[in-house]
């Protein structure tokens, strides 16, 4: 037997020495219980212990030394209990461990040297905690590529937080409280390929604050009052394709340097002229933006990628169907929401349409006329 699932069994307790002769068990389960402290010499024993989950107990106290028997550990779950404290000597003995997930606690704050000795560890899961600061504590964590501190409370990083992270390629930080971000704040994350700062309180973003991160491919910074992008502020993304701009308030925005962008969110925004040369481009959203009059290209290039087009909710009154024609590859088209008539030959000529999203007093028309295009609501 190499996995031991006691989940859902109303363990209160696990005592000292209890699992002392489960020396071949590489999986232990133990999540959904009523544990509340977890105790030294509990898992005392079991040498070749993999992974270990204590998931959704009621656990608020850990001794400093409760992991010290299990030096083969490599998935560690502690998410979705009562933890505020973590002992900075708590992980020390586990210099295998890869993988943290602390998701889910009451942590507000992670002493300096708390992971001091996991050089192997590559992800760190901090979700829904309360977190105020990401101090430099991850100083040693040479292997860490993906760390998510998302929905806490922090208000600020440390410009020193990331200056030793040379392989992470993930960072989570939406649904905080951040007010402005610096050319410093991402130093030393060199090969960062994901970034979620979206939900945040942003107002000013430094347009060098990612200068040395040449590999960035999606980057979310929706959902925060940016409203004024300085128009050289994407130049050197060269490898970005997602681009997620939802609800900023802007007004204008410059990407025609993003020469290999697939994805681009610009929804629920106040922008009133869109036109780029984005030839790669095959989803964009201006979805409940003020847009009134579309008479020009959208997407400048002539050889458009473009397949999935939202300009629904765009208090758009008239809109010149040649030039999305010229979108070859278009397949999926939202157009409700708009105070604009449409004639019995708005959809003909497109060559690939295939769903298209209208107001419901014109769905059945459409439907009867181009039994080829599924036409929704």
């Amino acid at each position: 037997m190499s996995k031991l699932s006691l989940s859902y069994n109303n363990i209160s307790q696990i005592a000292p020495f209890a699992l002392r002769l489960l020396n071949n068990i590489t999986i232990l389960e133990l999540s959904f219980n009523n544990l509340t402290k977890v105790y030294s010499k509990s898992f005392y024993g079991m040498k070749n212990l993999k992974t270990l989950s204590l998931e959704s107990n009621q656990i608020s106290q850990l001794e400093s030394d409760v992991f010290q028997d299990i030096l083969t550990l490599r998935s560690l779950y502690l998410n979705e209990n009562l933890i505020r404290n973590l002992d900075e000597n708590l992980f020390n003995n586990l210099q295998g461990l890869e993988l943290i997930n602390l998701n889910n606690n009451q942590i507000e704050f992670l002493q300096r040297s708390i992971f001091k000795n996991l050089k192997k560890l590559k992800r760190i899961f901090l979700r829904f905690n309360k977190l105020k600061y990401l101090e430099p504590v991850f100083d040693s964590l040479e292997s860490l590529a993906l760390l998510d501190v998302s929905y806490n409370e922090i208000i600020a990083v440390h410009n020193d937080t990331f200056k030793s992270l040379k392989k992470i390629n993930f960072f989570v930080l939406h649904s905080n409280q951040i007010s402005e971000i610096s050319s410093e704040t991402f130093k030393g994350a060199d090969n960062l390929e994901i970034l979620r700062i979206g939900l945040n309180k942003l107002e000013r973003i430094h347009r060098n604050f990612l200068i040395n991160s040449q590999n960035l491919k999606d980057l979310d910074m929706s959902y925060n009052n940016l409203s004024f992008i300085d128009s050289d502020f994407f130049n050197g993304f060269i490898k970005l394709k997602y681009l997620y701009l939802y609800g900023c308030n802007l007004r204008s925005i410059e990407l025609g340097s993003l020469v290999n962008l697939q994805y681009l969110g610009l929804g629920n925004n106040k922008i009133k002229y869109f036109s780029q040369n984005l030839s790669s481009l095959t989803y964009l959203n201006l979805h409940l933006n003020p847009l009134v009059n579309l008479s020009y290209p959208l997407i400048s290039s002539q050889n458009s990628s473009l397949e999935n087009l939202l300009i629904s909710n765009c208090q758009l009154k008239n809109i010149d169907f040649n030039y999305l024609r010229i979108f070859n590859n278009l397949t999926y088209l939202s157009l409700y929401g708009n105070p604009i008539s449409l004639d019995n030959q708005t959809f003909a000529e497109f060559k690939n349409l295939r769903e298209v999203y209208l107001d419901s007093v014109d769905v059945e028309r459409f439907r009867n006329l181009f039994p080829n295009i599924v036409f929704n609501r």
